[in-house]
């Protein structure tokens, strides 16, 4: 049996975010507090153009779009990119953007989609998880959080940023009573039943636990965060195979997660 503690720290918090490359921790940690910053929130673009108005025939290689990515990167002013991307593109331009032979341009892509784009997109930046490139990969990670957070209505979409934020306060009683009539009110918002799954890890209510994480994958096959959180319950749980299982999907995810493919090795040496 593997000690659960020397497992956690190859993956993480359960049905959280996965280990990444320490030199990006910090930057990146940064970019998904920004996203969730924005979720719930309405924004006019600053030349006063709704969104997508402007030319969606733009070359995949190097277009405008990367100029707005370049200046981010020596600003870090998240609310002027979040504006130059709504005063120009929609969705379906920036996932044919996502899917440029230009490095520089993928990364751009992935991240404006973490703060702007809808459901539609989980899939195919779910798929930038599997890009050739970390920092898309990470990029990719972050942005799924952003999304899945805006899934639902403003309203409920809202409503989990404050459960989240209550979480990270530590005021879980307040936090259950609230997910639990948001999920009531809307079944099928995954990352409503994600943040559930959380308070039940917290609580040390594993079984729970990994009945949400179950009906979080179900609604969302590629919520990593679910997977994972279910494969380390079901350690905790003595449940290997079950966990060895649930880290099998997620490799298949997240095919260049290291701390996945050793919790696997380990796994299938402790059955040996």
């Amino acid at each position: 049996m593997i000690p659960f503690r020397k497992l956690k720290n190859r993956i993480g918090v359960s049905c959280g975010i996965g280990i990444l490359h320490r030199a990006r921790l910090r930057l990146f940690a940064w970019l998904l507090l920004a996203m969730l910053f924005f979720t719930g929130r309405t924004f006019q673009a600053a030349d006063g153009l709704p969104k997508g108005a402007l030319d969606r025939t733009e070359s995949l290689m190097n277009p405008v779009l990367l100029d707005y990515y370049q200046s981010f990167l020596k600003s870090q002013d998240v609310d002027k990119f979040l504006q130059s991307i709504l005063a120009r593109y929609n969705d379906a331009t920036l996932l044919r953007l996502m899917d440029s032979s230009q490095m520089e341009v993928r990364r751009a892509a992935v991240l404006a989609l973490g703060l702007v784009g809808g459901p539609k997109c989980n899939g195919p930046v779910a798929a930038r998880m599997k890009d050739s490139d970390p920092v898309v990969r990470s990029f990719a990670e972050h942005a799924l959080w952003g999304i899945w957070f805006r899934s639902d209505t403003p309203e409920h979409n809202q409503e989990l940023t404050e459960i989240r934020n209550l979480i990270s306060e530590q005021r879980l009683d307040e936090a259950m009573t609230r997910v639990n009539k948001l999920i009531d009110t809307a079944p099928q918002f995954a990352e409503a039943r994600n943040q559930r799954a959380i308070l039940h890890f917290i609580r040390g209510e594993l079984d729970k636990s990994v009945d949400d994480c179950r009906a979080v994958v179900k609604r969302n096959p590629f919520h990593f965060g679910a997977l994972s959180g279910m494969a380390q319950s079901l350690v905790k749980l003595g449940k290997p195979k079950d966990a060895l299982d649930a880290f099998q999907e997620l490799i298949k995810i997240q095919p260049h997660n290291e701390a996945v493919m050793d919790a696997i090795d380990m796994l299938q040496r402790d059955r040996l």
